[in-house]
């Protein structure tokens, strides 16, 4: 099972939260110059905070997050105005993207001819590639790589192993990825921070 915690941070205190949230996010947090980028790398770790009821991450060398002890597996996302977080009893990864102009030239360079032609065949072109790229991120999280591994693998007909979904939020698109034979049930939680 996934559940996806999913908050709208646009309305976020960014003076009110610094001591809410781990010490490594707050000085990340503090070395951004943008509030709304503030709001962002805050909510995600409030939106742990509430999904796991703790921020104890240590951090692999790519800087991805999770909890030592394991149990319990996580991942964070966030784009424009949300923050995700997706939490499972499975390895999991979870992207959330806002469609984008240049899809086909984009499509071109970071994905494989599959996933491409995906893109291509598509009525609309910008909103296949934010699937396909959310889709795509959310198994490198899952799976512990690197975002440049990103065309050595495709996700048009699934990674064996994986299982993946995704939903639309507004115009939005939010993907997620678990290491299972099947996505299970997925429950999605909107949240007020």
């Amino acid at each position: 099972m996934i559940k996806l915690y999913i908050a709208d941070v646009t309305g976020l205190d960014i003076n009110a939260c610094p001591d809410a949230v781990s010490p490594w996010r707050r000085e990340k947090t503090l070395r951004l110059k943008n509030d709304d980028d503030k709001r962002r790398s805050l909510g995600v770790e409030l939106l742990l905070k509430k999904a796991a009821g703790r921020t104890d991450y240590a951090l692999t060398e790519n800087e991805k997050p999770y909890f030592p002890d394991g149990g319990i597996y996580f991942s964070l996302s966030h784009c424009g105005k949300y923050a995700v977080c997706a939490v499972s009893d499975v390895p999991v990864g979870v992207d959330i993207e806002l469609a984008r102009e240049n899809a086909l030239r984009l499509s071109a360079r970071f994905f494989l001819p599959d996933e491409t032609e995906l893109v291509e065949r598509s009525q609309s072109p910008e909103t296949e590639f934010c699937r396909l790229w959310t889709l795509k991120e959310s198994y490198i999280k899952a799976a512990g790589l690197r975002l440049g591994d990103v065309r050595t693998f495709s996700v048009a007909h699934g990674v064996e192993g994986y299982s993946f979904g995704s939903k639309n939020i507004g115009e939005y698109s939010v993907g997620y990825c678990v290491k299972a034979p099947d996505i299970g049930e997925v429950e999605i939680i909107n949240e007020k921070l």
